[in-house]
């Protein structure tokens, strides 16, 4: 009940009993009157007259006078009385109307606050009293305690009871201590049976106050935030996390770098390597095992290198390690240590292989990022050394696994190039140009590397797509072969050898003298 409703309810008992006393106390008096004035009035009357007779009708006309002024008091007294009581019972009438109109909102408001609370998927809520025991609680929180704890749960029950794990009953126990203690305050726990689920709440938690100030318990309001705290870590890690190896990033190396530059981690060292081959294996076997190749030289640096090492991607095929209280012999020990573990590894029998670079800072008063650049710098001059030699590898390595693959494809390739040379012989070539027909020959479809076997090894006519695949050999060849500077001359060759002389070829569509002299020798060999 309202508090204003109940005084006036209270105010209204306390009138009427006041009006019953003053009744009570009115016919007290009227009783003590009308007896003093039967006694009184007779001897008074014996007084004042002697005669019998003048006595008698002087008493007559006291009667009648006694009964006419007790009518008219009654009269006056009852209407009086009757007036109150019609206006206390359309007070009472007006009270009870009121209430009912209070009660009839309340019920509503009740009802509309239950369906707010059942109707949030996500919000839980429950109010516990002092003793810690459930007042209320949605549908969500029944179904949470039942998942995460095994357990229903009921009006009246103490939820510590119900929470299995004694850490988290003191941790709550502690949160609803806190709250019953006047404080309102939220912050995000873990709760839960490790054999049954886990999860990460934000919990607002409050006190409750009866209308008259006592405190009666708590309420908590709780999110479900466990998939949006995996869904922020799994960004924080991407933040600073390279997706596809799994090692730091460019962004948090040179916050690193930044962090480690200082006096007590002296001397830095700073190791730079480039992955050998990365283009001529993406054109060559696809960049899935660009990505593989990739990946498996992350795990043979990480592998290599110390605990306290900070190694990442700096971007494309270039990795780079952050070395603090490292000289630079011990640098070159663990990029040794780096080769020796990548020995024998391969992607499609193409040897992994990476050129590496280092520098080394003593000094504090030294600018980190140049010790960064030597390092990169040093890198490049190994690689343009390493280089000529691992592709020309690369590319023996190519052609044999094709025809590993496919031995029909070398039979081809020799033939082609033993025709290739007859046709420089018939047309009076030189021994070099001669020796260059050969080699094409034998280089002329090694784009194939790339083709499905099932397209290569097809025993009928190929559809479309099957076709359209097998067009991107010449392209495919192109890409391998120009990688290679020694063999750059040999590139356009080999990507225009389906061109033709009116114009239908592919890929590009040449005809005539477009098409250039060595890929129509190679085209009339391979018809």
């Amino acid at each position: 009940m309202p508090k204003k409703t109940e005084q006036n309810y209270y105010n209204m008992v306390k009138n009427i009993v006041y009006e019953k006393r003053l009744a009570l106390y009115i016919a007290a008096i009227y009783c003590l009157l009308g007896s003093l004035w039967i006694l009184l009035s007779d001897r008074f009357v014996e007084i004042l007259f002697k005669e019998r007779s003048t006595i008698l009708f002087i008493s007559i006309i006291k009667g009648w006078l006694y009964v006419a002024l007790t009518s008219i008091l009654i009269y006056f007294l009852v209407n009086y009385a009757l007036r109150q009581v019609q206006s206390q019972q359309q007070k009472i009438n007006d009270i009870n109307k009121e209430l009912t109109q209070k009660v009839s909102l309340l019920d509503e408001s009740n009802t509309m606050l239950k369906a707010i609370i059942e109707s949030s998927p996500q919000v839980i809520i429950f109010a516990l009293d002092r003793n810690y025991c459930y007042t209320t609680f949605n549908t969500k929180h029944k179904a949470v305690m039942k998942d995460i704890w095994g357990k229903d749960i009921e009006l009246g029950m103490n939820m510590l009871e119900v929470i299995g794990n004694q850490t988290d009953r003191h941790k709550a126990q502690y949160n609803f201590d806190k709250a019953m203690a006047g404080e309102s305050f939220s912050l995000t726990e873990e709760y839960g049976d490790e054999k049954l689920k886990r999860l990460t709440w934000m919990n607002y938690y409050s006190p409750v106050y009866s209308h008259d100030g006592n405190m009666t318990g708590l309420t908590c309001f709780v999110l479900n935030i466990t998939e949006r705290k995996k869904a922020e870590e799994e960004i924080l890690y991407l933040s600073y996390h390279d997706a596809l190896t799994g090692l730091f990033n460019r962004r948090f190396y040179e916050e690193e770098i930044r962090r480690l530059d200082t006096e007590r981690n002296l001397p830095i060292s700073i190791i730079v390597g480039d992955v050998n081959g990365l283009k001529l294996i993406n054109d060559a076997f696809g960049h899935d095992k660009g990505d593989e190749l990739l990946r498996k030289a992350a795990l043979i640096i990480q592998s290599a290198c110390r605990t306290d090492d900070i190694v990442a991607r700096w971007g494309g095929d270039e990795f780079v390690i952050l070395l603090p209280n490292t000289r630079s012999d011990e640098a070159e020990k663990i990029v040794y240590r780096i080769r020796s573990h990548y020995q024998g590894n391969s992607i499609n029998a193409i040897n992994v292989s990476i050129s590496f670079g280092w520098d080394t800072i003593y000094n504090y008063d030294e600018n980190i990022f140049n010790v960064l650049k030597n390092a990169e710098d040093f890198m490049y001059k190994c690689k343009i050394i390493e280089n000529a030699s691992i592709r020309g590898n690369a590319i023996n390595t190519i052609l044999n696994t094709l025809h590993e693959k496919n031995p029909r494809e070398e039979q081809h390739a020799k033939r082609v190039s033993e025709i290739c040379q007859n046709i420089g012989k018939a047309l009076s070539y030189t021994k070099i140009e001669i020796s260059r027909l050969k080699v094409v020959g034998l280089l002329h479809d090694i784009g194939k590397i790339a083709i499905e076997e099932s397209i290569l090894n097809k025993p009928g006519a190929l559809n479309i797509q099957e076709l359209e695949q097998l067009r991107r050999h010449p392209e495919i060849g192109y890409r391998i072969i120009s990688s290679s500077y020694d063999m750059l001359d040999l590139a356009e060759d080999i990507l225009a050898h389906h061109e033709r002389w009116d114009g239908t070829g592919y890929p590009k569509g040449l005809k005539g003298e477009e098409i250039p002299k060595v890929a129509r020798i190679i085209s009339i060999a391979d018809s």
